[in-house]
């Protein structure tokens, strides 16, 4: 379902759609060995051009992944630019977009952030832009929705999109259309909550561990979350603990080892969470309920964790990305059990697909701080992706 990149044309042709050509090729690139670990000669060799005829096009491999994000945005821009109908109409088409073109998700979330900061906020500005083209149509075709909240579905829609890439190649188009249509048409038609409680309190650091290992294990996720593990050094790690750098290597051998603990962390504190959501419930439907309420509970208690899951997990050894990809799919395998159990109709790749997308929601709200410091739109994202998951719920 995916598109098919045409073969590279020979060495010394010129043809019209080489730009398009060049960014196909990064763009598959990207996606198979990560951002840092391609060349623009990488690229080059894909098209069987040389660097310097890349050159001509790209200044640079930074403006290059900006390109393919772009690319992948352009379609749905081309939807919310010249909208052909109401909100459901609208849906429906970026379900379409969402099956055919698929690497927007990967590109954004995860690749984007090895950019320049200065290319990095350009291309944020897009991914703004689109969502807030999207808003001022949900608005205008629900006047009875304040802008923040119009905002907060159109934000959701867009993250769903984004997370809708996985197990499409197991569905039938036709049937992968549908689900995404339910999906974009539950967030789009969510009513928000609306309680009197007002703001949550602003966030506090609150009080930091005394022991060494576990001041170097919070600063590491703090550092790796706000600036990247490739930038980070265990020096930098040392310092923000208030340890001298040679005892940091008392506690962790390599950064690497750091990395695998803080994620491995976060993966303990959400299965303590699940553990518990489960053991209250007496119901596959509640037990459905409690676990993705509990979920988006632990991601906005600790963004940090979520943002290294997303954007740093790749940096792993090979043993240790196997190992932390079989924990999250053990995790999801829960979810898809209970899905499966309150719906035996619904097929297991449905259900991975609903899973995935009610993750990369909750995700993304979770790493947006107006969001996760508002308990109305906490609110709000737990009831519709409850009823994406139960749709007698909704």
């Amino acid at each position: 379902m995916s598109e098919e990149r045409a073969p590279a044309p020979p060495r010394g042709t010129r043809p019209r759609n080489r730009r398009a050509l060049i960014v196909g090729a990064a763009t598959e690139l990207f996606l198979r060995n990560g951002y840092e670990r391609v060349s623009m000669s990488d690229v080059a060799n894909a098209v069987n051009v040389r660097p310097s005829a890349l050159y001509r096009h790209f200044s640079g491999k930074a403006r290059l992944l900006t390109a393919a994000v772009v690319e992948e945005m352009s379609v749905i821009r081309a939807v919310l630019d010249d909208p052909p109908g109401d909100l459901d109409v609208i849906g429906e088409l970026l379900a379409a977009v969402a099956v055919d073109r698929r690497q927007l998700g990967t590109l954004w979330q995860r690749e984007a952030r090895g950019l320049p900061a200065e290319e990095y906020e350009r291309l944020r500005a897009e991914v703004l832009g689109a969502v807030k083209a999207l808003a001022k149509l949900v608005g205008s075709n629900r006047p009875d929705l304040a802008p923040y909240e119009a905002k907060l579905l159109a934000s959701c829609t867009y993250s769903a999109l984004c997370g809708l890439s996985h197990h499409v190649d197991d569905l039938p188009r036709d049937q992968c259309v549908e689900v995404f249509r339910d999906i974009l048409h539950t967030i789009l038609r969510a009513e928000p909550v609306r309680s009197e409680r007002g703001s949550a309190a602003p966030e506090s650091p609150g009080l930091s561990p005394v022991g060494r290992r576990e001041r170097l294990l919070s600063s590491a996720i703090e550092l790796f979350a706000e600036h990247g593990y490739t930038s980070v050094g265990m020096d930098d790690i040392g310092r923000q603990s208030g340890i001298a750098a040679p005892s940091v290597y008392h506690h962790f051998e390599s950064k690497q080892q750091l990395l695998s603990a803080a994620l491995a962390r976060g993966d303990e504190w959400l299965r303590h969470d699940m553990y518990w959501a489960l053991k209250a419930s007496t119901t596959p439907e509640e037990g459905l309920f409690r676990v993705i309420t509990s979920y988006i509970d632990f991601a906005a208690r600790h963004p940090r964790h979520i943002d290294i899951l997303i954007t740093e997990a790749r940096h792993l050894d090979t043993i240790e990305r196997a190992r932390t990809k079989q924990t999250q799919r053990d995790y999801i395998n829960e979810w898809v059990h209970l899905m499966l159990a309150t719906q035996p109709a619904r097929s297991e790749t449905e259900a991975r697909v609903r899973v995935h997308a009610m993750l990369a929601v909750a995700n993304d709200v979770a790493r947006t701080v107006e969001y996760r410091s508002s308990p109305n739109a906490l609110e709000t994202v737990k009831r519709f992706t409850v009823a994406i998951a139960l749709p007698g719920d909704r």
